[in-house]
């Protein structure tokens, strides 16, 4: 069954002396993977104009994204430690930078900002709060109650913390939810249960790149590329019966099933941003990604088709 569902090797299922979920396909049910999300609320109109000077105004968008959990499942069970690459029938896929920026409306380029403060200082100068013992959950970690978001008929300054506040939570619920356990590289292991990570940046990109498993009636390009599926709401009442098709799907899926480059979308002309647009030289970088404590990098050699290059 694992050779007729991925064809790889019977000794590729173990990575780091745990067995890769594909490894049991055949002999235990379907296990779908979701994750405890962050049910955040759309950003008031009062504060948009700040997410707009902060870069963050396209990427709060993914609030109302709706996950499909078998079609997220399926893509895991095709993830490859070793490469950080989708492996699939038309050859190897991932993720890249080209994709965070089309897809969130993120910069990837810039210098980096570190405070170097404790986190009092820190809370106290970015959002006017000063945490106090009972909210300490451990050595490294902090929680502040910031029950004053719901009131921003405020002064000029309390709206800035107020989206400073907003900014962290969107960093902490949806871009990198705190689940250091769970990220693609744990959730491909037998027995996991739960995915971290950006799943909405997962999904968006599977629609774009792969039109077999796209949503129908959801044509209309749009800036962020992510928006264009905040209406789709996937049936995952059906699970493990969808989870069935969506293997079946990428086990078909051919050379000419793939949009290796999106992006050049003649539609699109016009839509992306030129903070966006002009990020194109770093698009192609290889360099090590990070992620608190987790260190992985930006293999795009390994993925040339997506940059419109033939691979030898």
């Amino acid at each position: 069954m694992k050779q007729q569902l991925l064809g790889y090797e019977g000794d590729m299922y173990r990575l780091d002396h745990s067995e890769h979920i594909a490894g049991r396909l055949d002999r235990v049910a379907p296990q779908i993977l979701c994750s405890m999300r962050n049910l955040m609320a759309w950003s008031p109109e009062q504060i948009r104009p700040y997410l707009r000077r902060a870069g963050f105004e396209y990427v709060a968008y993914m609030v109302e994204f709706e996950h499909d959990w078998p079609l997220a499942s399926a893509l895991i069970e095709r993830w490859r430690l070793e490469s950080h690459t989708f492996h699939l029938p038309c050859g190897e896929m991932t993720i890249t930078l080209q994709d965070v920026a089309y897809q969130l409306g993120l910069r990837i380029d810039g210098d980096p900002h570190h405070l170097g403060r404790t986190i009092k200082e820190f809370c106290e100068q970015l959002l006017g709060v000063v945490p106090g013992p009972d909210d300490r959950q451990s050595h490294t970690k902090w929680t502040v109650k910031l029950t004053w978001f719901q009131n921003t008929d405020a002064t000029e300054e309390r709206l800035m913390r107020y989206t400073r506040g907003y900014i962290m939570q969107l960093i902490g619920g949806m871009l990198f939810p705190d689940a250091s356990d769970s990220q693609m590289c744990r959730a491909m292991e037998h027995g996991q249960c739960n995915l971290g990570g950006c799943v909405s940046l997962l999904l968006s990109w599977a629609y774009h790149h792969l039109p077999l498993i796209r949503p129908d009636g959801f044509e209309t390009r749009r800036f962020l590329l992510v928006e264009r599926w905040v209406q789709y709401r996937p049936d995952n009442d059906r699970g493990e019966t969808s989870l069935r098709h969506y293997r079946c799907t990428l086990n078909g899926i051919g050379m000419l099933n793939v949009e290796w480059t999106p992006y050049a979308d003649p539609q699109l002309i016009g839509l992306v941003p030129p903070a966006i647009a002009k990020a194109e030289l770093s698009l192609t970088v290889v360099c090590p990604l990070l992620c608190f404590a987790i260190v992985e990098w930006h293999q795009v050699y390994r993925a040339v088709r997506q940059f419109g290059v033939t691979k030898a």
